[in-house]
């Protein structure tokens, strides 16, 4: 305890006590899960492949990289590339690869996976 001018300052040990208790409160008891619950949000899982049939909109356009995009996104690949028509397949396998033949001249004229 403090004398200050005369008085006692009592207050504010009081005040930091006070304080102190207030932080030891329990905190309230769970509630117990019920069927009012809702279900947690399901995700939509990706497909394992890809879908080639989906992009036939896309044979005789001009390839560009939104063409591309859209390509790959309809038919559900996780990527996509352009090959030219007169490649040879590549050896490795990817079936969620979207891969676009494309002419020199930059027209679609096929589309597979892998």
């Amino acid at each position: 305890m403090r004398i200050t001018n005369g008085r006692l300052r009592a207050g504010l040990p009081a005040v930091a006590l006070g304080l102190l208790l207030a932080g030891c409160q329990t905190p309230p008891a769970d509630r117990p899960l019920t069927s009012e619950v809702p279900e947690p949000p399901s995700f939509v899982t990706p497909p394992e492949t890809c879908q080639a049939t989906a992009v036939r909109f896309g044979l005789g356009l001009r390839i560009s990289q939104q063409l591309l995009e859209e390509m790959r996104q309809r038919s559900g690949a996780r990527v996509a590339r352009t090959v030219l028509a007169t490649e040879a397949a590549d050896p490795a396998q990817d079936m969620t690869r979207l891969n676009v033949q494309v002419e020199p001249t930059g027209r679609v004229v096929g589309a597979y996976c892998g």
